[in-house]
């Protein structure tokens, strides 16, 4: 018999416990926070994460958003680990278009079968610009080895 384990749900709340510490103090240092779900469907999963979007400049277009992801499957489990950086290439009044790349950390649980795994992100989205509380959609492909595969993942920016 085969035993469950419970990581996701530790690296889970461990993720909530950060955007609930970087949040409040994210807002004065003009750094947001995300949280996300999405669709996993190499892994034939869906899962939760949580982000930081940091501008790499006052007059830049382009942004650091490290990220991490916890998919859960019926029989495999995925942790991302993503250094991911994007340019606005549509930028308007209210909402952005953009395009970005990064390096992924990639650990897999299939029934038992740990594996880790580097690869690259490729990812295009779109969100809002303005508010407190800004949706954002994306896709993304992540190129590894033995655990590529596409995401679809929608959230929000506080």
């Amino acid at each position: 018999m085969r035993t469950q384990t419970h990581w996701p749900i530790a690296v889970t709340f461990a993720l909530i416990g950060l955007v609930t510490c970087v949040a409040p103090s994210s807002v004065r240092a003009g750094v947001d926070a995300d949280v996300r779900a999405g669709v996993f469907a190499n892994a034939d999963a869906v899962g939760v994460g949580a982000g930081v979007l940091a501008p790499m400049g006052s007059r830049s277009r382009w942004y650091a958003n490290p990220n991490a992801e916890v998919a859960m499957g019926d029989t495999e489990n995925l942790v991302s680990l993503n250094g991911d950086f994007h340019c606005d290439i549509s930028h308007q009044t209210t909402t952005s278009v953009w395009l970005g790349a990064g390096p992924a950390i990639l650990i897999q649980d299939r029934e038992g079968d740990n594996r880790s795994d580097l690869g690259i992100n490729l990812l295009a989205g779109m969100g809002k610009t303005r508010g407190s509380v800004r949706p954002f959609g994306q896709i993304k492909g992540v190129v590894a080895d033995n655990n590529g595969g596409v995401a679809l993942v929608g959230g929000v920016r506080f």
